[in-house]
């Protein structure tokens, strides 16, 4: 479901809005809504450039006032309004699909630097409070790593956090979390989940080489320059520290991991730059 751009009456407080639904690889199927959220008439076809342009998703009206009178009136858009449809998937409705639909469209907006647009989106979609098969830590895993990729690590967070709403045991869900909080610059609440981290997996290499990076970050600015850090707290660093050391206590060769770390935080001072963990958990 989507607004159009333009189409708010000025002086009547009203919106009109459309239905959606992709019918092609960059082709959608644009149909009226009615007073009472039912979309009526036929589709017409429009371009994704004009979708983009022209169109945004209002994914929490869909939810919340939409699919309920849908299910009041028992409404069901099938080959009697629209040939198009015979064989094709109930689009009223909130599944996996249209989530996954959905959270492509959003990403597609702040791609094409309609990021207001697209970050509304996909907002609304992590929050969406119906059920549905597939709704797991997977799904949210998956969607925090590429919006990460983006730049969106305010949404990588949602999404991470979401994830663990379904899990408390995820190693990887809480590294990926960890490492969003540290992109961001949130210092605290990423050794807090590093904590988390280690509690599950203390051996996970990924999570151990970003304690050991805010270590080094600690006392170096030359490095926090080539990584565009702020300063580190220095509670942080000591805390780092300790997570540090308490993790090579429990290890079968300590000295030897020791050295190894001793070895890594040296390396860490030299020119060349060092980013941990360049792929997130569970591509």
């Amino acid at each position: 479901m989507a607004i159009r751009r333009g189409t708010t009456l000025r002086g009547h407080g009203q919106r009109h809005y459309w239905l959606i639904r992709q019918v092609g690889e960059t082709t959608y199927g644009v149909r009226g809504v009615d007073g009472e959220f039912l979309p009526f008439g036929a589709e017409s076809l429009i371009a994704e450039e004009e979708l983009l342009g022209n169109y945004t998703p209002e994914v929490e009206v869909f939810e919340k006032q939409m699919l309920p009178l849908v299910r009041k009136h028992q409404f069901r858009l099938d080959e009697s309004m629209d040939r198009s449809l015979s064989g094709m998937r109930d689009p009223l409705c909130v599944d996996e699909a249209n989530v996954r639909g959905l959270f492509t469209l959003g990403m597609k907006y702040i791609q094409n630097r309609k990021t207001s647009r697209g970050r509304k989106c996909i907002n609304e979609l992590v929050r969406l409070e119906s059920a549905y098969p597939g709704k797991n830590q997977y799904l949210f895993n998956e969607f925090g790593i590429k919006l990460r990729k983006i730049g969106f690590l305010e949404g990588a967070v949602v999404c991470y956090r979401r994830g663990l709403r379904f899990t408390s045991e995820d190693d990887h869900l809480y590294y990926n979390l960890a490492r969003a909080y540290y992109e961001q610059g949130q210092w605290w609440d990423c050794m807090g989940v590093l904590s988390d981290c280690f509690e599950h997996n203390p051996a996970l290499p990924l999570a151990r080489n970003l304690v050991e990076l805010i270590i080094a970050l600690g006392d170096n600015p030359g490095l926090r320059a080539r990584h565009g850090k702020s300063p580190v707290p220095e509670g942080v660093v000591r805390r780092a520290a300790l997570l540090s050391e308490a993790v090579a206590e429990h290890e079968p060769d300590a000295e030897l991991l020791m050295r190894e770390r001793e070895k890594r935080r040296a390396e860490l001072q030299e020119e060349y730059l060092w980013l941990p963990g360049r792929d997130a958990v569970g591509m």
